[in-house]
């Protein structure tokens, strides 16, 4: 998937399917599969089957885009401690499976991006952030296999993998392509070496989801006290010391107001 399909996934590791019953809040992640690529790359692949708390379209999905970053830089930086060279590092990849639309204005489902400058010339390739909208496949599901990219058959397998009302597409899937065969059969499987890694990171990134979620409902609650300061007609300094909120967020409330 991070390289258009033109190099093959040789392992797969499926990380944090089935998490410890005491970690009840960690239920909330949802599964990575790590993927080792002939080209030398590694890849997490996340799903994330609807927005994060304040996300939406109104935000222009800033939330879910500065998560991937945050998850692509833990991700390349695991490398470091193991006596690497910076230009040996291992490519990485971010590749977040969006049950839902994030780029509206762009027809395609795949969104790739990497560090280009305004030219486009791109810095390196060392690491890029791919983002599928499962969304959008309602007239590719349509599509004979055989006609389907392998982009297309990798997406459908990861919406419908799990569906039972899907499982002749995904038998169908299977015989196509023997990597998805191996890969329905690899999702019940996880690497014993790489449980207890895995729990480590996902509790961390879990935090990171929590404590994101704590500060949106605090700005939440600073801008609506925030508000109701301004209409009873309380000085930007007051306000300040009510909030929290810097002068510029104030001034945009009261503009706004």
């Amino acid at each position: 998937m991070a390289n258009s399909g033109r190099f093959p996934v040789t392992r797969v590791q499926v990380r944090n399917t089935e998490l410890p019953i005491s970690d009840i809040n960690e239920k909330r992640e949802c599964f990575d599969v790590n993927c080792s690529i002939d080209d030398g790359s590694q890849a997490e692949v996340e799903m994330q089957s609807k927005a994060m708390k304040g996300d939406s379209h109104h935000t222009d999905h800033k939330i879910i885009k500065c998560r991937s970053i945050y998850n692509l830089c833990d991700l390349h930086a695991k490398q470091a401690g193991r006596g690497k060279r910076f230009d040996m590092l291992l490519r990485s990849y971010q590749i977040t499976f969006c049950g839902y639309t994030v780029f509206p204005e762009q027809e395609s489902f795949i969104n790739r991006f990497s560090f280009r400058n305004d030219n486009g010339n791109e810095l390196s390739n060392a690491v890029g952030i791919i983002f599928i909208e499962l969304s959008k496949l309602n007239d590719i599901i349509k599509k004979p296999i055989k006609d389907m990219t392998g982009e297309e058959q990798w997406s459908l397998f990861f919406a419908y993998g799990g569906d039972p009302n899907h499982d002749d597409l995904i038998n169908r899937l299977c015989k196509v392509r023997s990597e998805v065969k191996m890969a329905k059969k690899l999702l019940s499987t996880i690497s014993s070496d790489e449980r207890e890694r895995a729990i480590f990171r996902s509790r961390r990134k879990l935090q990171m989801d929590i404590d994101h979620d704590r500060a949106v409902t605090r700005d939440e609650r600073s801008t609506e006290i925030a508000k109701n300061a301004i209409t009873m007609g309380m000085t930007n300094d007051v306000i300040i010391q009510l909030t929290g909120l810097t002068i510029s967020e104030v001034e945009t409330l009261r503009t706004a107001h």
